[in-house]
């Protein structure tokens, strides 16, 4: 599931209609509508914004996989923008942290 269709579906989910979403969250709702149908993509910000009035976490609108350390790293890439891990950025760019 792309992520305009996992917005539409934890807010259908919810009960929650795309007024509701929007004032929730603090976006336009004609924005909410865009990031929906797909016309538009959320940026980090917009997203955390969206799953807290969602009320749930923002790592849900990722796929992720991991069958090896190669798809650990490029989970770590995806999910480090929705954390503020000292360091990370340093162990995935394949430097020692220590």
């Amino acid at each position: 599931m792309e992520i305009n269709e996992k917005i539409r579906y934890f807010r259908k989910q919810r009960g929650l209609s795309q007024e509701l979403l929007a004032e929730r969250t603090g976006i336009n709702v004609n924005t909410i509508r865009k990031y929906e149908i797909g016309i538009r993509k959320p940026k980090v910000e917009q997203l955390k914004k969206i799953a807290d009035g969602l009320e749930i976490s923002a790592i849900e609108f990722l796929d992720i996989e991991i069958e090896n350390e190669a798809d650990l790293i490029a989970m770590l890439k995806k999910i480090s923008p929705f954390f503020k891990w000292d360091g990370l950025l340093h162990v995935l760019e394949g430097e020692k942290f220590l």
